[in-house]
């Protein structure tokens, strides 16, 4: 910290100077008016400061912008709450751009939300590029072959970039001296730059599951031993939800049986990890039990039932529920975070465990997963384990 300039800079400079639009609106206003745009703001959008301060955003609007985007921004702000969404908007000029929109509000000491301060991303290449990408592999393959093998080349570098950002902003933020309003900006950068390496992860996993890259292992391993690190790991997000979270077992389940424990754990913390994500209020539960038994064979078909009492899904969206890049609501899914990818994932590393993954769900009050996966409990030479 030796290096730090003697005066303090002028942060409101830095911010008007940033390579990201950040706007500022007076959250007490009815019209939740502009009253600050940055200067790459106009330059993204092609208006002039005069002709933005005192007027609503919606002037950014146009004829292909979704309503139900709108709606749900206007919901969450008229609530107080955060806004991660993307969504079409026209410059001046009439043509459209694709806006990562990232809006957050701001309290004073009586706890009244008196701002909104947005930070905003032209991410137009971006979603052109997933478009084309998807068009392409919608031909080439119905399961999105193409599409996931083609992200999956690009994740190292995405990955090996991303890493170096996220290094540099916790250098930074470790400057106990950053005044209030950057670090809650470095701290919402951050969290994106967190989001894409979390998609980035998930790509690469689900190009090798759908590649037939990923190897199971079988070793043998203490069921009840890794359900206990899971119960522990994914309650400490329930508390900080103020959720109930239980984990019911089957009083005859093995404690030992002989399969893969990373990539099941890796389902369950998917399953848990979006229970978890879409429950607001109530509880999630893991449930194990035993399906079926088969002595000769030494081979037991275990359920794990991940239920939770939130958000639900709309019935019609379920069927593609396991499809890579499926979402049963982009906008909503965008507010929450997340890939999109998690279920296809944990699709595909079912099936590769030779098991099977169901859902039930109604929409408002909630889902249950069901992975039902076989296990023997002896190793390849018939040894017990």
């Amino acid at each position: 910290m030796n290096d730090l300039p003697a005066q303090a800079p002028d942060w409101a400079q830095i911010i008007s100077e940033l390579r990201s639009s950040v706007t500022i609106t007076d959250a007490l206003h009815p019209e939740q008016p502009l009253i600050f745009v940055n200067n790459y703001f106009l330059e993204l959008t092609g208006y002039s400061r005069e002709e933005v301060l005192g007027h609503n955003c919606r002037f950014l609007q146009g004829p292909d912008t979704r309503n139900e985007t709108t709606r749900e921004i206007r919901k969450r702000l008229s609530q107080c709450l955060p806004v991660r969404t993307e969504i079409l908007n026209y410059r001046r000029d009439g043509s459209p751009f694709w806006n990562e929109l990232n809006i957050d509000p701001v309290f004073d000491a009586e706890g009244r939300c008196i701002l909104f301060v947005g930070l905003q991303y032209d991410v137009t290449d971006r979603k052109l590029l997933e478009e084309e990408a998807a068009r392409t592999a919608q031909a080439a393959d119905q399961q999105n072959r193409g599409l996931i093998e083609f992200v999956g080349k690009l994740n190292h570098e995405l990955r090996n970039n991303l890493n170096g950002m996220l290094g540099l902003m916790d250098i930074v933020l470790m400057d106990e001296s950053l005044p209030e309003d950057v670090r809650e900006h470095l701290e919402l950068a951050k969290g994106n730059g967190d989001t894409m390496l979390t998609i980035a992860n998930d790509t690469l996993d689900l190009a090798r599951a759908v590649d037939g890259h990923i190897k199971l292992e079988r070793i043998g391993f203490n069921l009840r031993q890794m359900l206990d690190s899971i119960l522990h790991t994914h309650r400490l997000r329930a508390d900080k939800k103020n959720l109930k979270f239980y984990l019911e077992i089957e009083g005859n389940l093995p404690q030992r049986i002989f399969g893969d424990p990373h990539r099941l754990r890796q389902v369950l913390d998917n399953l848990l990890g979006n229970a978890l994500k879409f429950t607001n209020d109530g509880s999630v539960t893991l449930t194990v039990e035993e399906l079926r038994r088969e002595v000769e064979r030494g081979e037991r078909l275990i359920r794990f039932s991940v239920e939770d009492t939130g958000i639900g899904i709309p019935a019609e969206h379920i069927d593609g529920l396991f499809e890579a890049f499926s979402q049963t609501d982009v906008s909503h899914t965008r507010l929450y975070g997340g890939s999109g990818l998690g279920l296809k994932i944990c699709k595909e590393l079912v099936t590769l465990m030779g098991g099977e993954i169901s859902v039930e769900s109604r929409e408002g009050e909630g889902s249950m997963f069901c992975a039902d996966i076989p296990f023997s409990q002896t190793d390849e030479r018939g040894l017990p384990v």
